[in-house]
């Protein structure tokens, strides 16, 4: 057995960066030789990552249990906080290995954010510095005990080396970033939210929560489904009360929408029964809906635990549907797929699968949005791009009898719907850097800029 010196993790130290302390408390240089060693220390030799993840590995090491260490030093609490995708499961569970393995660290190439009067204060009081998790919480961008901009780094893997071995060349927030969300009431609701899904042991179910997310939608004349000609977008909403700069680091996409531009990230929230989005668009959702972070989160356990009976919509006997501009909505939203629109609706699926074939609606194959081949990608081609039914033939992938099935199912109403569900861009963004920017990623795009041109700039602002 491999003999290391498994030190104990500081409060709140992020696992990877609790993995790099490891490291160099044991003079390893490579995070994969360090946890094959740990593998080895703990008798678990010869056993893939699959079997024994990096994440079980990392909590028996600090004298935790999977659940004990995912729940104190990493962000899956807050990642996992409000989701679709096994709610029962607990942050940390065994039951899913596959999980673990995919989800419970964060991924290289992350952002790495520390306070340098934090750092120092670390190594005159714990006698070295370490990643705090609650500074990686998307949207702080400040310290919250010394009120100043967070510097960051940017790089394959940098919660690897300690916060102290970055200060020289980390980046700093800039201040106009800052000064208008410290004290913005939205803000510090949608920090307060995240800690407290920090707190919490198991995620919130979106299908259980998105009845409550309607009709308090709906209480404030927000659009409760894609198509309501009626109220306005919670999206809308969100840019006149969250400072821009900050809304950018946390959900870039809203910041650059079009007014009235329905954006299923962050409306669809209000009536999707999956995950519309990450748990990001959901607190911010929350910090709009709701007065304060206690009340959205009571009434979201509530609703979790069955004592909000959620307002139900009228509904005569013969399951009467919407207008067919609504239904349209629906459709779009739930990409075509008749079995969600009949859940969205609460109505049987014989009944929306006969309205919509009526309508030359059919029921579509799961797809990816932005994917060139496939039935859905065919006929998007020949609908709006207007190629040839033989083009379209061979983009479908199918036998010709098949496809001559399908398009006879299909009306004109299809374009529409075709139309809505396309997104603008087929580049889709990813996980925290997905929906924010920070100032080096915006600079990026802007000109690629050397790094020393991009110090310069951030030390102008």
């Amino acid at each position: 057995m491999n003999m290391l010196v498994q030190p104990a993790p500081l409060p709140e130290e992020m696992d990877r960066g609790y993995l790099g302390r490891i490291m160099r408390i044991n003079r390893y240089s490579s995070p994969k030789d360090m946890v094959e060693a740990i593998a080895a220390h703990l008798g678990e030799e010869g056993r893939t990552r699959r079997e024994v993840t990096t994440h079980e590995l990392l909590g028996r090491m600090a004298g935790m249990n999977s659940e004990q260490f995912a729940q104190r030093h990493t962000t899956l609490p807050l990642r996992r906080g409000i989701t679709s995708y096994f709610p029962s499961l607990v942050h940390g569970g065994e039951e899913r290995r596959s999980l673990l393995y995919n989800s419970a660290s964060l991924r290289k190439g992350q952002v790495a954010f520390f306070c340098k009067e934090c750092v120092e204060a670390d190594i005159r009081f714990h006698g070295t510095s370490y990643w705090r998790r609650d500074l990686q919480t998307p949207g702080q961008i400040w310290c919250p005990k010394h009120l100043t901009p967070l510097y960051f780094v940017a790089s394959a893997d940098p919660f690897i080396a300690s916060p102290s071995m970055a200060m020289e060349v980390a980046d700093q927030i800039p201040e106009e970033w800052v000064k208008p969300a410290i004290g913005n009431a939205y803000v510090e609701r949608f920090l307060e939210l995240a800690a407290a899904l920090y707190d919490r042991a198991a995620p919130l179910d979106v299908a259980l929560i998105a009845p409550l997310l309607r009709d308090a939608g709906s209480e404030q004349s927000f659009k409760a489904n894609a198509s309501s000609k009626q109220g306005t977008l919670i999206s809308d909403r969100m840019k006149e009360l969250f400072p821009e700069q900050w809304l950018s680091t946390v959900f870039h996409e809203l910041v650059v929408k079009a007014p009235g531009a329905y954006l299923h990230q962050v409306d669809g929230t209000l009536y999707l029964r999956k995950s519309a989005s990450s748990v990001i668009a959901y607190i911010l959702v929350l910090s709009v809906l709701f007065e304060s972070a206690d009340q959205a989160i009571n009434a979201l356990v509530d609703a979790c635990n069955g004592k909000v009976v959620p307002a139900r919509r009228p509904r005569s006997a013969k399951h009467s549907v919407p207008e067919m501009d609504e239904l349209l909505g629906y459709y779009a939203a739930a990409k075509g797929a008749h079995a969600e629109v009949a859940r969205l609706l609460e109505l049987p699926v014989h009944v929306v699968r006969k309205t919509l074939c009526d309508l030359g609606l059919p029921s579509l194959p799961e797809c990816d949005a932005t994917s060139e081949i496939g039935a859905v990608a065919a006929l998007r081609a020949y609908y709006l791009d207007k190629r040839s039914y033989i083009s379209c033939l061979k983009i479908s992938g199918m036998t010709e009898a098949r496809f001559d099935t399908l398009m006879r199912q299909c009306g004109p109403n299809l374009a529409m719907a075709l139309v809505r569900m396309t997104p603008k861009t087929r580049i889709r963004p990813r996980a925290r850097q997905a929906k924010g920017l920070l100032p080096h990623q915006r600079l990026a795009t802007a000109a690629a800029p050397s790094v020393n041109q991009l110090r310069e700039t951030l030390l102008q602002n």
